[in-house]
């Protein structure tokens, strides 16, 4: 135990008290920290004691104290902040700020139980979270709470054997967008408003026919694709890393302009580490074949005029991930060794992004399907497969899931022709 001396001193200014305690020794030589000035006992023992508590726990936390809340924020810091990709990290704080600070934020650490944790994750299930986010909820709880054992601030972890409720009808219903099915006729008319050449045209014939997510379409490069065998390869998907210090103001009022703040556009392994290789049909080899000249030759005539975009890093385009998750693989103007050639651009080279899909969908709203948004166009891609008979394995590959589950309970929809084909098949078996 470190004592603390106060002493009093004379000045030319009158007596004065001084606190005084000792320090680790440099090359076997006591050492002393000392502040004097102080008008009263009281006073220099208070600032002194600050000071001992200060030197003694300087960049840690007194552990057997520390809130749930100051510790979620320690953890996001000293090992979230080492190794986790932007993405993960603005999801991870979503869940510490939005759902564990406000449920468990006022509880010490030290007496978090399983029972607790449970019951935590019972009543996200109860008030409509869906499995998937009940999952990734338990991934983080249990992440933290092995940090907290190796880091001496608990005994063991209170995450052990937690269980996502799933056997039971939850007091709200999960919260989960419509997944909507678009009729081909609708398909047609959405396809006439926005024809090839255009630039929504590509972006949503690869959502339709190919069943890309948004960022893994914009993300698409020409190496990945093979139109000779007629496949495309997914490596990656591209993500916005926002400007965190811009406010609300800012961005209502200079999104758009030169003044737009400092985030950028990266590239990031696809979601779930979904790479995968999809077959193309004969028809979209050819749009894309034509897109594909179209660009040489309109980066012929703008020359030095025509935008092209470098990444941070080589790309890869074998199928395995050479992304570095904690730093992000930055797209830029300014040219480094590894040139980006998109393939969803506009005629003078410049990046259409996924936000372009906005304009869009607002536009297919307003006129021509209310239920229509870019993901939909994924769903309708499995049920069109599932409808004509597809293998189920198949179709789980094409869209990238860990498993059949995901796939049907989420994508499969059921549409007419099923309906019909089912109603053939039970006169058949029981008539």
């Amino acid at each position: 135990m470190i004592d603390l001396c106060i002493k009093k001193r004379f000045t030319t200014k009158g007596a004065v008290f001084e606190y005084r305690f000792e320090i680790a020794r440099v090359d076997g030589k006591r050492k002393w920290k000392t502040k004097s000035g102080f008008k009263t006992v009281t006073e220099a023992r208070k600032a002194g004691k600050a000071a001992m508590m200060q030197h003694e726990n300087y960049g840690h936390v007194v552990k057997d104290q520390i809130s749930v809340a100051d510790f979620f924020d320690v953890w996001f810091e000293k090992d979230c902040m080492v190794d986790l990709k932007p993405t993960t990290l603005t999801n991870y704080k979503k869940s510490i700020d939005n759902l564990i600070k406000p449920k468990l934020g006022t509880y010490r650490l030290k007496s978090l139980t399983r029972e607790l944790l449970q019951a935590f994750l019972i009543e996200m299930y109860d008030e409509g979270y869906s499995i998937n986010s009940l999952i990734s909820l338990k991934a983080l709880i249990t992440k933290s709470m092995n940090y907290a054992v190796d880091n001496h601030y608990m005994v063991c972890s209170a995450a052990a054997r937690l269980k996502v409720p799933k056997n039971r009808i939850p007091q709200t219903p999960t919260r989960s967008a419509p997944h909507h099915y678009i009729k081909s006729e609708v398909m047609v008319k959405i396809f006439e408003r926005f024809p090839e050449r255009s630039s929504s045209y590509i972006p949503l014939k690869l959502g339709y026919e190919c069943g890309l997510r948004l960022g893994e379409t914009f993300g698409l490069c020409w190496e990945d694709i093979d139109l000779v065998n007629k496949v495309i390869y997914i490596n990656r998907q591209v993500q916005w890393y926002p400007d965190r210090e811009r406010t609300v103001f800012d961005k209502l009022t200079k999104n758009g302009s030169t003044e737009c703040g400092n985030g950028y556009w990266y590239f990031s392994s696809p979601k779930y580490n979904s790479y995968r290789v999809i077959e193309i049909s004969d028809e979209l080899a050819e749009v894309l074949c034509r897109e594909k000249k179209r660009q040489e030759k309109a980066e012929e005539y703008y020359g030095v005029y025509y935008q092209k975009y470098y990444a941070d890093i080589p790309l890869s385009f074998d199928g395995k991930s050479n992304i570095n998750q904690s730093i992000p693989n930055r797209i830029r103007i300014q040219e480094t060794e590894y040139p980006v050639r998109f393939v969803c651009i506009r005629e003078n080279g410049t990046f259409i992004s996924p936000r372009t899909m906005q304009h869009a969908t607002k536009i297919i709203k307003n006129s021509i399907c209310e239920e229509f948004d870019y993901h939909s166009l994924r769903h309708t891609h499995a049920s069109i497969l599932a409808e004509s008979g597809v293998a189920q394995k198949y179709i789980q590959s094409r869209l990238g899931h860990a498993n059949l589950r995901t796939t049907f309970d989420v994508y499969e929809h059921i549409t007419d022709d099923m309906i019909q084909r089912g109603r053939k098949i039970i006169n058949g078996v029981f008539n």
